[in-house]
Formats: C-alpha cells, structure tokens, sequence
C-alpha cells in the first residue's frame, strides 16, 4: 500500500478514468493563447506530473490528440481530449518527454484542494484579470527552462 496520495479524474462524459499518484512537481495557469483557445477561458489551469505518476483507468480507446505546433513555446505540444465530449485531458511535449500536464478540472477535487503556485505567459494575461494572490508570475515559460 503506497501512503502517496492518488487522485482520480474523468473527462466531462466519464468513459475516460485517469489515476495520478504522488504529488505534481507544479501546479500552474497558463494565459497563453493556445491554453486559452484549447479552453474556451481566460486561462488554463494545470498540474504537472511525471508521466509514470499518471494511468488511464478506462476508455483510453476514445483518446485522441491534436499535435500544437504554432504555439509560443516552442515545442510541439500533444493535446489529449476525449473523442466523445472533447474534454481536454492533458498535454505531453516535445521537450520534456517525461512530463505530463494534466487539466485540473477534470481532477475529482473538493473545492480548496488545488491551488495554482505559478502564473505563465502572464504577458499575455487579459487585462482585466489580476495575478491571483501568492502565485510567482513568468511572462513566459522559464519555469520549465
């Protein structure tokens, strides 16, 4: 029995189930224009984990992605979205193999249980929204450089 804290999620229809075990090494919005396309928002709201820290439970027959590749980052980013209720899921990328990025709002979490530590892409931020209180702001994505 592993004393690392597991978190399930689904996509909007439920017929794809996810795992996450362990801690994400970040927890982050983005407010670049593709995250807010990839939404529908102003902003997209993500965990980072380790790939092995991640497992589909059911339904990863109706996964499918959408290779980003005019994006501001520079990588070439794999979205993953349920075929079915086009939930967005989570990302992979070309530069850090072993990262996944998982949507927060397909996370089965009580209300105060995620808490973002770091804003991206904050140049591109709508004026109208202001840093949310303790985050670390980057206007683009050094974090990860």
């Amino acid at each position: 029995m592993s004393d690392q804290p597991t978190i399930t999620g689904s996509c909007l229809c439920q017929q794809i189930r996810y795992e996450l075990t362990g801690d994400p090494q970040i927890r982050l919005l983005c407010h670049c224009d593709n995250c807010r396309k990839a939404t529908g928002s102003s902003f997209m709201a993500n965990a980072v984990y380790q790939k092995n820290q991640f497992r589909i439970v059911s339904g990863e027959e109706l996964l499918k992605t959408y290779q980003d590749n005019n994006n501001s980052s520079g990588n070439v980013l794999s979205r993953a979205f349920c075929s079915n209720c086009s939930s967005s899921l989570f990302i992979t990328n070309s530069l850090n193999k072993g990262m996944l990025v998982v949507t927060s709002g397909t996370m089965d979490l009580g209300q105060a249980e995620w808490v973002p530590q770091v804003e991206v892409f904050c140049k591109s931020r709508r004026e109208w929204l202001p840093p949310v209180e303790g985050t670390t702001t980057c206007n683009e994505v050094e974090i990860f450089r």
